[in-house]
């Protein structure tokens, strides 16, 4: 569906929703996009993406922030990765432990000399504060964000506390471009679900391809989800979606995803069906 720029779409993760609190994430996922979009009174689409992400890693209502699961020595460590399609920046940290991983990324990003930095090697040379990290109110997954703004700027964003019980070290597909998330001058899309398969078939970087060829956004996300489904089967993945036009998609093999998108006139707000 097309919206009109600015545009801000989110999500909340893609899994069984059955067995989660849908209603608070349908709460928060309202409060993550006025958060972010508030943003473009006053910034561009970075300042959007990172502010809806950093209100779910704090809210501890996902998989992300204070709310992330726990690895098998009951320990946090989180991925968060962030991409500036026009001129194809990218910032990203992986096993943090770290109150806003999107606040990390995001300076790697703007201090353009890496790409990726791990650990605590990150931490200290990005100077950040460590900050206690609660126990997860539920288990849940990957929050991200995609936006287009007046200026044209693309942008894509993913943060993720993991999966429970993975080992320590053990980094997915969110801090890694072309999987977990990916934006160029054509497209900006963010990736949930189960890391090992996203890693393996870098379906972000399959979208823009697709989009290059002119295929449309949904058609494209609706291909490679379907892709990933042929070869692995069902409940692992779901993607949401942002085109230079202002076409906004996101599609799931999972039972739901909790997704959202907002311009200036329109809001909408799924967990379960409903089309952005």
């Amino acid at each position: 569906m097309k919206y009109k720029v600015p545009i801000l779409g989110i999500h909340g993760g893609a899994g069984n929703w059955d067995k989660r609190n849908h209603e608070r994430a349908l709460v928060e996922l309202e409060k993550a996009l006025e958060r972010g979009y508030d943003e473009f009174k006053r910034g561009s689409s970075l300042e959007a993406v990172v502010e809806a992400i950093a209100y779910m890693e704090d809210c501890g209502g996902f998989d992300a922030g204070v709310g992330s699961v726990k690895n098998s020595k009951g320990e946090v460590e989180m991925d968060a990765g962030i991409m500036h399609g026009n001129t194809l920046r990218v910032g990203a940290v992986a096993s943090v432990k770290v109150k806003n991983p999107i606040r990390e990324a995001l300076k790697v990003l703007k201090n353009g000399r890496h790409v990726l930095l791990v650990g605590n090697r990150g931490e200290e040379s990005l100077v950040t504060i460590e900050t206690s990290i609660t126990s997860p109110l539920r288990s849940g997954d990957t929050v991200g964000a995609v936006a287009l703004d007046k200026e044209g700027n693309l942008v894509a964003g993913t943060s993720t506390g993991g999966i429970s019980g993975k080992l320590p070290g053990r980094v997915g597909d969110s801090p890694i471009p072309g999987a977990g998330f990916y934006a160029t001058e054509r497209v900006a899309v963010s990736s949930t679900g189960i890391g090992e398969i996203i890693l393996r078939t870098l379906p972000a970087k399959e979208v823009d391809i697709l989009v290059s060829l002119g295929i449309s956004i949904d058609d494209s996300i609706r291909s490679v989800i379907n892709k990933v489904t042929s070869i692995f089967g069902k409940d692992n993945i779901g993607m949401i979606g942002l085109d230079s036009k202002g076409f906004v998609s996101a599609y799931y093999n999972t039972i739901g995803m909790a997704r959202g998108v907002k311009d200036s006139e329109v809001k909408r707000i799924y967990v379960f069906e409903g089309e952005l």
